[in-house]
């Protein structure tokens, strides 16, 4: 460096500059650096490299370097790497062809080498003169802090993403947790995620535990058409990621032999860069979450896939809730629908029976009436058969409601009332009988457990009178392996069990989900096995502890 005077103001200006207040992102604090340390000793050009906190480097150059520099810089920054530094910043220099040397500084923040400045001098302007080594203290202190400010505005810069991610996970919890309707809930993940991540579409695979597959849902553009695609779990790389429960980044699918554009081609999307995470509940996938192809071009990161992760955790809690939401309203529908077919079968109840009766019995009371004034002497016998009709419509009355609700199931238990019913049982066709096999030891069980069984049990026989067409049906009642069975079998003509589970939802008829539900509702077993031809047993478990 020449004998010189150092310039307060010019010292003063370059000081401010390398301050990040006036920079809003690291490479332009660098690159305004650089320039303004060419220009102040002056070089020739100059080149510099910063490590940040989170190991991502950036390398910047001013000025042309010869074949020489650019060799040795490469050579530096290949072998440098953030480190910490227990002794102070010096200047070194390395000789260069035509009279020029490479003068190296490393950049410090705290205790910390975080990069290496690099200037192209004349060998002749590096004379260690006195204003020479103040130069050099000047422009080692300006460096130093040069690392600490780069150091700064990027944990800065880093706070602010984390700060708009948290926002944007925010809103998009918020939105998540409002929205309980399933189809309109995934387009809402599917319009918040993109917006997170910073990609060109997301896509949710729900499972189908039964088929095993994943199931994607989209709508056709043009038509507004809803396009159901299914995809087997070991096909894809959300096949993987479904089976597997491990989140991936793929930021070339083209070079990835799980790759299955099958679905990418019918909706016709070009996917390049896949970015994907399980969708878990518990220890449970219910799907897989996946953005595709990141809309600034660049790949997808380690920090992509966390967020992503827990966003598709999010999501996941999501879907189930409102999964249960539409259990819980099918449900319901099924109660309403169950309780007016019972309102029906009562009403049809009292119609064939008690009411018929009743107007009978007013009809026979007219009769009486003209008799006794007609014919006394067959009063007698008129109101003997009147007395026999009340006798049997208050029978029928007394039937009707201990079907509805037994009471002796609160004071004798299962096994007497099953007694009851089963002398009281009569088919309206007279053909079917009803009998019961048990023994005299079952034990009793709470209250609401054997007025799921003895419903249960009356379901199956009703079921059996309407359809099976035998000539008998049994009651069994037994202890089997620490359950109480309870089985209701006929030989009637069965039918195909398979075809009517599967024609529930347009047959309007639920007795056999019924059945199920109430079993499971007390921690029981509900089984059932039918083929035609060969009757019906329906069976229920129920474990006695």
């Amino acid at each position: 460096m020449p004998a010189m005077t150092i310039d307060q103001r010019h010292l003063q200006t370059l000081g401010q500059l390398l301050s990040a207040g006036g920079h809003q992102d690291v490479p332009g604090l660098l690159r305004a650096s650089l320039e303004r340390l060419v220009a102040f000793w002056p070089a020739q050009a100059g080149a510099l490299v910063y490590q940040a906190p989170d190991d991502e480097q950036l390398a910047i150059e001013s000025g042309t370097l010869n074949q020489d520099a650019a060799r040795m810089i490469a050579e530096a920054r290949e072998a440098f790497t953030r480190r910490a530094e227990g002794s102070e910043p010096a200047i070194g220099y390395y000789a260069l062809d035509d009279d020029l040397q490479l003068m190296e500084l490393s950049l410090r923040s705290g205790n910390q080498t975080v990069g290496l400045l690099h200037l192209v001098v004349r060998e002749s302007d590096v004379e260690r003169s006195e204003s020479t080594r103040a130069g050099e203290d000047m422009v080692v202190l300006l460096v130093r802090a040069l690392g600490g400010e780069a150091d700064k505005l990027t944990m800065l810069r880093h706070a602010e993403h984390d700060l708009r991610e948290l926002h944007l996970l925010y809103e998009v919890g918020q939105a998540l947790a409002t929205n309980l309707d399933l189809p309109s809930l995934l387009e809402d993940i599917k319009r918040h995620v993109p917006e997170v991540i910073g990609a060109a579409r997301c896509s949710i695979m729900l499972l189908d535990e039964a088929t095993r597959e994943l199931v994607l849902g989209t709508t056709d553009p043009h038509t507004g058409e809803l396009k159901e695609f299914r995809i087997p779990m070991d096909r894809g790389i959300a096949g993987w990621v479904a089976t597997n429960g491990i989140g991936q980044i793929v930021n070339d699918v083209e070079q990835d032999p799980r790759w299955f554009d099958g679905v990418a081609r019918d909706i016709d999307f070009v996917t390049k860069s896949i970015l994907c995470a399980p969708m878990r509940q518990g220890d449970r996938i219910v799907g897989v979450m996946q953005v595709l192809n990141k809309r600034s071009g660049e790949p997808f990161s380690d920090q992509d896939l966390r967020l992503l992760t827990t966003l598709a955790a999010q999501a996941a809690v999501a879907v189930e809730n409102a999964r249960l939401v539409r259990s819980l309203k099918s449900e319901r529908d099924k109660l309403l629908a169950k309780e007016a077919e019972v309102r029906a079968a009562i009403a049809r109840d009292l119609h064939d029976g008690p009411t018929q009766s009743v107007a009978a019995i007013s009809m026979n009371i007219e009769f009486v009436k003209k008799l006794l004034r007609a014919m006394p002497e067959r009063v007698e016998s008129e109101l003997n058969v009147l007395s026999e009709l009340v006798q049997k419509t208050s029978q029928d009355i007394r039937t009707l409601l201990f079907e509805l609700r037994p009471l002796g199931l609160e004071t004798q238990g299962l096994l007497s009332t099953l007694q009851q019913y089963v002398s009281r049982f009569r088919d309206p066709s007279g053909t079917m009988r009803l009998r019961l096999e048990a023994p005299a030891s079952i034990p009793r069980l709470p209250v609401e457990i054997e007025a799921a069984i003895f419903i249960i049990i009356q379901e199956s026989v009703n079921n059996a009178r309407k359809h099976a067409r035998a000539l008998e049906v049994a009651i069994y009642l037994y202890i089997e392996e620490g359950q109480l069975v309870a089985s209701v079998r006929d030989r009637g003509r069965g039918f195909n069990l398979a075809a009517v589970e599967s024609n529930y939802n347009t047959r309007g008829s639920l007795g056999l989900l019924n059945m199920r539900e109430r079993a499971r509702l007390i921690g029981g077993e509900y089984r059932i096995r039918s083929a035609e031809g060969e009757g019906t047993t329906v069976e229920v478990r129920v474990p006695l502890a």
